[in-house]
């Protein structure tokens, strides 16, 4: 019986949470109101506040490590053994075609409207915004070691790499067309492969 209890707690606990993901994710963080979490996830308001008692922010902060890590395993998919960069950023750039087409182009990055609408004024936001983004450049930069690139340039170009695909994203949107991810990915390729090139 209090292995059941504790099963449903945590079905309760991701509930809430997988529904604060799909709602930040679409609509970012001030325009998601708890009591829309609480109908959408079908929670009882005492419940959202035992399993966060710090409230919407804390719960957003645990919304944006689980979105986060989400895409962390598929970045995760994507960086096999043996995938070069070429390859895994034409995965990635169907993997968020898919996502911006799907959804009408309101969901891009996870992670981009609620780092500019909270982290500057957030420091659990901040830092919860602050440890996906380097999971993120942390694989970008073990695939590029794994893709020739001198490790001791690795960091800062996966830094770059990032950087890339987020503006990216943000242009998908404002344009609502996946052309400027695929031209920006295509000129990393390019400059990439000419890298790997020069003597």
């Amino acid at each position: 019986m209090v292995q059941e209890d504790l099963l449903e707690t945590e079905g309760t606990r991701a509930r809430i949470i997988a529904t604060t993901v799909e709602l930040m994710d679409a609509q970012g963080y001030h325009a998601t109101g708890l009591n829309q979490i609480l109908h959408q996830s079908g929670t009882p308001k005492g419940s959202l506040y035992h399993h966060f008692p710090g409230g919407k922010e804390e719960l957003a902060a645990e919304a944006v490590s689980a979105a986060g890590q989400a895409l962390t395993h598929e970045l995760d998919a994507i960086i096999v053994e043996g995938t070069d960069l070429g390859m895994a950023l034409s995965l990635l750039t169907s993997f968020f075609r898919e996502r911006l087409q799907t959804s009408n182009f309101q969901k891009g990055c996870p992670l981009a409207t609620i780092t500019l609408e909270m982290a500057a004024t957030s420091d659990s936001m901040q830092h919860a915004c602050r440890a996906v983004y380097h999971d993120w450049q942390v694989r970008l930069e073990h695939l590029l070691i794994a893709s020739g690139c001198e490790p001791a340039r690795a960091s800062a170009r996966a830094l770059f790499v990032l950087s890339v695909i987020e503006g990216a994203l943000l242009l998908c949107q404002a344009e609502r067309s996946t052309h400027p991810l695929e031209q920006a990915v295509e000129e990393l390729r390019l400059l990439f492969e000419g890298d790997a090139k020069a003597p």
